[in-house]
């Protein structure tokens, strides 16, 4: 799976046209700081996708393309989204937990057999904090 794209402008994805990770950091930051003003959840949803289901390299960017186009069009307002690695994304939703799982429902994204999907809700952590307990879910 060495030969999946996964590069960037610092705009933007050049495989899915996702946000480019270090902006989606920014964007997270300021929806954290907005939230706690506002005193309301905010929840990360992860999705993975399995490379082990796939029979070739141009396969499984083509669905990572899918899944791009899926989100660009069932995400509310506010929502937001990034591929984060080779094989996934991170989804910020303004929600609880139990409002993600009807958002991701609602998503019906493609190849759900092949996706590992996760939420995390910031609850009281601050960025790093946060930011950290995700990547420990999504990279291991």
């Amino acid at each position: 799976m060495r030969d999946i794209e996964f590069r960037s402008d610092g705009v933007k994805d050049s495989l899915t046209e996702s946000m480019a990770p270090a902006l989606f950091r920014e964007a997270l930051i300021r929806e954290i700081a907005s939230a706690k003003r506002e005193d309301r959840e905010l929840v990360l949803l992860t999705i993975a996708l399995q490379p082990s289901h796939f029979d070739s390299v141009a396969k499984f960017q083509e669905e990572l393309i899918e899944i791009a186009f899926a989100l660009r069009q069932g995400l509310r307002g506010g929502d937001f989204f990034a591929r984060i690695s080779d094989h996934g994304f991170w989804l910020l939703l303004r929600t609880n937990e139990s409002g993600a799982k009807l958002v991701l429902d609602r998503l019906d994204l493609p190849r759900q057999e092949a996706l590992i999907t996760q939420l995390m809700a910031r609850k009281y952590d601050e960025p790093a904090e946060w930011i950290e307990r995700v990547d420990q879910l999504f990279f291991n």
